[in-house]
């Protein structure tokens, strides 16, 4: 089901302009949320997060932004998909060719609903593999810390974990240090038996996750204590335990790195309370 800008469109009719700076220069920035039971997780949070990016590109949004996403799940939740994924992708909009922006933008605004992936139970039961790629976050980069549409990195970077036969990438950030995954969050336990949780710091080209502030939230209900801060390679290999978030996969325990196991090769007893206190969490505030 697809909307662009407020207009409901046959998913199969064309939706955007050639000229859209969207599609000629990925000048855009996007939200990826899940509907659960009728209703988008932390949906204020994103669009908090969507206006930042949106601000610092100089790209305009419209007050009811909002609104136009809630009025689209609540058309979707009539026509019965309950559980949902939701992209919402904001472009600059129509510009002549070449990169200097339009003085008086009109941006651009889709929202695409559809039923959520569907992740194997085996991911979280049994955890997946991740590859660290040769590429790497530029956290120096003017666009670090922004959702922006440009994901050919990620692209990238995906095919070549898959080539490897793992599940998902890992980038370093320029300096050597652990940034994220091609669109998760990194959270690990450094040592067995340890109330700790380690994620990188933003510095270090890492996106402000949704799911990443609902789980450094969440620990101090856990008893855990949080520490942002970078995490050397060595380190990471190092773990007893891993896992990522993101708003689609939640929360999915790594259990090898480049082919090695993390701690005993089994998602981990704190990741194990960190995807149980999510879940209670979405139950709670979306009553799935």
């Amino acid at each position: 089901m697809i909307w662009v800008n407020g207009h409901r469109m046959p998913a199969d009719a064309p939706h955007l302009s050639a000229l859209d700076r969207g599609f000629t220069l990925a000048d855009g920035v996007f939200e990826t949320m899940r509907v659960y039971d009728g209703r988008v997780f932390r949906l204020d949070a994103h669009i908090r997060r969507l206006r930042g990016a949106a601000s610092a590109l100089g790209i305009p949004l419209p007050t009811d932004i909002a609104d136009v996403v809630t009025h689209a799940v609540v058309e979707a939740n009539a026509s019965g998909l309950r559980e949902a994924s939701v992209r919402l992708t904001v472009s600059r909009g129509v510009g002549s060719p070449g990169l200097a922006p339009p003085s008086s933008p009109e941006p651009t605004i889709v929202v695409a609903i559809a039923p959520p992936p569907a992740f194997s139970p085996e991911i979280y039961a049994n955890g997946i593999t991740v590859h660290v790629v040769s590429g790497r976050r530029n956290e120096r980069a003017m666009t670090a810390g922004l959702k922006t549409i440009a994901f050919t990195d990620s692209v990238a970077a995906l095919a070549g974990a898959r080539a490897a036969g793992a599940d998902d990438a890992i980038f370093l950030d320029t300096e050597g240090h652990v940034s994220e995954a091609t669109s998760s969050n990194v959270f690990i336990s450094a040592a067995a038996g340890a109330t700790v949780l380690v994620t990188p710091p933003l510095s270090c080209g890492a996106l402000p996750g949704i799911t990443r502030a609902a789980v450094i939230e969440l620990a101090s209900v856990l008893g855990l204590d949080v520490e942002m801060r970078p995490i050397e390679y060595d380190e990471f290999l190092a773990s007893s335990e891993v896992f990522l978030t993101s708003s689609l996969r939640a929360i999915a325990p790594a259990v090898r790195i480049d082919g090695r196991s993390v701690g005993d090769g089994k998602p981990g007893s704190l990741t194990r309370r960190a995807m149980e206190a999510y879940a209670a969490l979405v139950s709670r505030e979306c009553g799935g």
